[in-house]
C-alpha cells in the first residue's frame, strides 16, 4: 500500500491511496460504533471505532480525526481524506495542550460546518473522552454539569474508560472530579465495568 501526503496546513492532511487491503476485527463488546451522530454543544460530531467503521463511513465525513495510529486499513483507493491526527494513548489520558488542539483545530471545523468523525479502535475510551471534552468547551457547567455522564447519555455508557481520562476532561473546564463515583468505576489504565447501577 502507498500513501501519498500533502500538507494543507500544520495539521491537516490530505491522503489518497493507490493500494487497499481490508482486514477484519474480532468483536469484543456488545457496541458497534460506526459514525453515530452525537451533539455537542451547537454541533454535531460522528464517532466510532475502527473495529466498526467501514470505508464507506468514512465517505459521509469531510474530516477524520484518527484517535488511534490503527486506522489506515479503513481508507479506500482513489478516495481523498482530509485527516486531522489526534493519537492519544489507549487506556491513557489527554496531553496538556489538549484544550488547545480542540479550541484551535476542531472547533474551527465545527464552526466551518465540516463533519468530522472521530473514533479510536472500539469508539469507547478516546472516543468517549473527544466527545465528552467537546462538551466540556461547548457546553456551561449549568447546561452540562457533568460532560462524561453526558456523553453516556447521548453516545455510550461504555464511554470514556480510565480515570486520567475523566480527569482530563474535567480539568478542561478547571475542575476536580466531582464525586467518588468516577473513583470507584474508573482506575488508571484499568476499565472496570458497571456504571449503571450507579448514578
Amino acid at each position: 500500500m502507498e500513501v501519498n501526503l500533502k500538507r494543507k496546513d500544520d495539521a491537516l492532511r490530505h491522503i489518497v491511496l493507490s493500494g487497499h487491503t481490508q482486514y477484519q476485527q474480532p468483536e469484543i463488546t456488545s457496541c458497534r460504533h460506526a459514525g453515530e451522530v452525537v451533539p455537542v454543544g451547537p454541533y454535531e460530531v460522528m464517532a466510532g471505532g475502527t473495529m466498526y467503521l467501514q470505508s464507506q463511513d468514512l465517505q459521509r465525513a469531510d474530516v477524520l480525526v484518527p484517535l488511534t495510529d490503527e486506522w489506515a486499513r479503513l481508507l479506500r483507493n482513489g478516495h481523498r481524506y482530509d485527516v486531522l491526527p489526534a493519537i492519544l494513548p489507549d487506556f491513557g489520558g489527554v496531553p496538556k495542550n489538549w484544550r488547545n488542539f480542540l479550541c484551535g483545530k476542531v472547533l474551527p471545523l465545527l464552526e466551518e460546518g465540516k463533519k468530522v468523525l472521530a473514533f479510536c479502535t472500539a469508539g469507547h475510551g478516546r472516543t468517549g473522552t473527544f466527545l465528552a471534552s467537546l462538551i466540556a468547551i461547548l457546553e456551561t457547567r449549568e447546561q452540562t454539569p457533568d460532560p462524561i455522564k453526558a456523553v453516556w447519555e447521548r453516545y455510550c455508557d461504555e464511554a470514556v474508560e480510565t480515570l486520567a481520562q475523566a480527569e482530563g476532561i474535567f480539568a478542561i473546564r478547571g475542575e476536580e472530579l466531582p464525586d467518588e463515583h468516577y473513583q470507584r468505576t474508573l482506575r488508571y489504565g484499568q476499565v472496570l465495568i458497571p456504571r449503571n447501577d450507579e448514578s
